[in-house]
């Protein structure tokens, strides 16, 4: 039995898209989308981004933990999860967690920032989003990241029958029991005030249905 030691790094303040948007000059409430070329769409999408990109780079670094680059880890594992007062309801019970990743930290995050956290954002009216990050080294094992994931989907799905939002499969099933000097399971821990939010759910027209169909 393997003891895997690491720890997680929280952006300090939610993500809000249209905040760093603000901070730059766009105000993307007000921004006429269809008056605009998809150039200089995507010119400003990616400025956003990458502006984005350099806060969690300056938050890695500054943190306890962040013994390099963030973008020079590969074998690391992260989560995504809604912020302020908001959760997902995943049949009945509520979850902030939106999906659980691994592998290159930095460039999985800017993909999805990419190809579907904007769009999310876009149809949730703008939610602030938090970021937990880990480097899993665990000496003669280079594939426990992958392990480490894994745990994490299945404690996920031990408890609500299905996986994340964005998370389609179980990641790489193993036969291993771990042992964690840590709090683990953090980012899958829902605050005590959560009953006190919101809890919320795409009904059967709105294109996010299929992602829970799927899940």
């Amino acid at each position: 039995m393997a003891t895997i030691k690491f720890e997680w790094i929280k952006t300090e303040e939610p993500i809000r898209i249209s905040q760093f948007a603000n901070d730059m000059g766009f105000n993307l409430r007000t921004l006429d989308y269809q008056g605009i070329s998809g150039e200089i769409w995507d010119t400003i999408d990616s400025k956003i981004r990458n502006s984005i990109m350099e806060t969690l780079d300056e938050h890695w670094s500054e943190a306890e933990g962040g013994s390099q680059p963030l973008s020079q880890v590969k074998q690391g594992v992260y989560a995504i999860t809604l912020g302020d007062n908001l959760s997902i309801d995943y049949d009945g019970s509520p979850s902030k967690v939106i999906y659980i990743g691994r592998g290159h930290i930095r460039s999985r995050i800017f993909n999805h920032f990419k190809l579907w956290v904007r769009y999310l954002s876009d149809s949730l009216q703008d939610i602030s989003l938090d970021v937990w990050m880990a480097e899993i080294k665990v000496k003669g094992s280079s594939g426990a990241f992958k392990e480490v994931e894994a745990d994490l989907l299945s404690d996920f799905y031990d408890r609500y029958g299905t996986y994340p939002l964005q998370n389609k499969k179980s990641g790489d099933n193993h036969e291993k029991e771990h042992e964690y000097d840590c709090d683990w399971r953090a980012p899958l821990k829902n605050p005590t005030n959560i009953q006190y939010g919101w809890s919320i759910r795409p009904l059967k027209q709105n294109p996010w249905v299929l992602e829970f169909e799927d899940a």
